[in-house]
């Protein structure tokens, strides 16, 4: 054994006095020559390791052979004419399938195992590919080639837990045309496509078709809320009315506020953007009124998918939530004693500074004059303390509304509770909440 920088140089040689003739299998003794043959074997720590194998040369016995000599074999160690060794080997083709080309090639010449993308791919290539077994049980689902774009649908069989096949599209034909292949099929689980379900009912119709238990919840989700959106405007009043009742019995909780009093600009692009949405949702209603697929509106608005099936399963435009409340500012846990301390007179913006920084305030002084000048006026006067406007209250969206109701009551906050006892007020929300637990 001799090394030499990074590499490690190993002489080994046959203890067998004989070996067999690969032409006609005949054994031989009989010593012709010897050359020595160098294989690379898997590297020892960071050394890259090479075998140097002392190959002899037989005279084959059998006088009708063909072959007069022949060189001895080391099958268990190296196949014939490779330079690597069947552990290397099979070391770069789990690399090539972890990473691929470039990537396994970086990783491989990282662990003393050197090796050009080309020669990667080639091992994934000459790979023999797994006898498929006809699936009885299958599942059928999409997958993204670009989410939100492309879609195929991937094939696993259940029984052995492996992928089986990838079809470049998720339409009814495609996924038909596959099944016809695969009469064996007995059983089927897919989402709640409905292009999954003709294609399956076309193909097989003597298939059983499940739905997974986790299809079966977003269902059961999903019903919940389209019922609370096409009743949302009258039960976010029901909804405000208990949350403003709660803020006056227990003053320590404050309602969110707006990000901003909206101005003339602003409320200009309010109305431009809410007469897009409308002008957005009449569209998108028309064409599902037409029998389009939802998976075909989004492609045509660029919208999701989970947005038109929200949309077209509202009688009204749901509102947008979209950047409509502001985030926790330094002052914000200030304001009640700031705003006390204003309506008892005190208007030095240093001293009300020193007295929060007194308790605990972090910010500077600038920022208590900032906040002072956006919510009242002073015009290098004495403060001009404006009549306390009501907060507006933020009332939880649909979706919110809907996970309240599926919910277990040991699992709410106490505002949650008493927005879920103002919501099961009404009977028909009450038996559904009813009807989902024991779902």
């Amino acid at each position: 054994m001799i090394a030499i920088g990074t590499k490690l140089f190993i002489s080994i040689q046959s203890t067998e006095a004989s070996a067999n003739c690969p032409q006609c299998g005949t054994e031989s003794s009989r010593r012709h020559s010897s050359y020595l043959r160098q294989v690379q074997d898997t590297p020892i720590g960071l050394f890259t390791v090479w075998l140097q194998l002392e190959v002899r040369r037989f005279r084959c016995s059998n006088q009708n052979c063909q072959q007069q000599t022949f060189a001895e074999q080391y099958p268990a160690l190296v196949d014939r004419r490779r330079w690597r060794t069947n552990r290397v080997l099979q070391n770069l083709i789990q690399i090539g399938l972890a990473l691929g080309g470039e990537a396994g090639a970086r990783l491989a010449g990282q662990l003393a195992m050197e090796a050009s993308p080309s020669t990667l791919l080639r091992l994934l290539h000459q790979m023999e590919s797994p006898e498929v077994v006809e699936p009885r049980v299958i599942g059928i689902d999409d997958w993204a080639f670009r989410k939100g774009r492309d879609y195929g649908t991937l094939i696993v069989d259940h029984e052995t837990g492996k992928p089986i096949d990838l079809l470049p599209e998720r339409d009814c034909e495609t996924v038909k045309k596959w099944l016809e292949k695969h009469p064996t099929i007995e059983i089927v689980t897919r989402d709640r496509s409905g292009e999954y379900r003709e294609a399956i009912t076309q193909a097989l119709p003597d298939a059983v078709q499940i739905a997974d238990r986790w299809h079966l919840l977003k269902n059961l989700c999903q019903a919940v809320q389209r019922h609370i959106s096409r009743r949302y405007k009258v039960l976010s009043q029901v909804v405000a009315n208990a949350i403003d009742e709660n803020e006056q019995s227990n003053p320590n909780i404050t309602a969110k506020q707006r990000r901003y009093d909206r101005g003339p600009g602003q409320e200009a692009l309010h109305l431009a953007r809410k007469e897009k949405r409308e002008a957005l949702f009449a569209a998108v209603k028309a064409r599902y009124a037409e029998g389009v697929y939802t998976t075909d509106i989004a492609k045509d608005f660029n919208l999701s998918r989970q947005t038109i099936s929200r949309w077209v399963n509202s009688e009204t435009l749901p509102p947008d939530t979209r950047g409509r409340f502001k985030r926790k500012c330094l002052i914000d846990d200030y304001v009640p004693y700031l705003r006390q301390r204003i309506e008892a007179g005190c208007h030095n913006q240093s001293q009300l500074w020193r007295e929060i920084r007194e308790q605990g305030f972090p910010g500077d002084r600038t920022l208590v004059g900032r906040w002072i000048r956006q919510n009242y006026k002073t015009n290098n006067q004495a403060l001009a303390i404006p009549p306390r406007q009501k907060t507006e209250v933020a009332v939880p969206c649909a979706r919110e509304l809907s996970w309240l109701l599926i919910r277990h009551s040991d699992e709410l906050e106490e505002d949650e509770k008493q927005i879920l006892d103002a919501l099961i007020q009404d009977d028909k929300l009450a038996e559904l909440r009813h009807l989902t637990h024991e779902f």
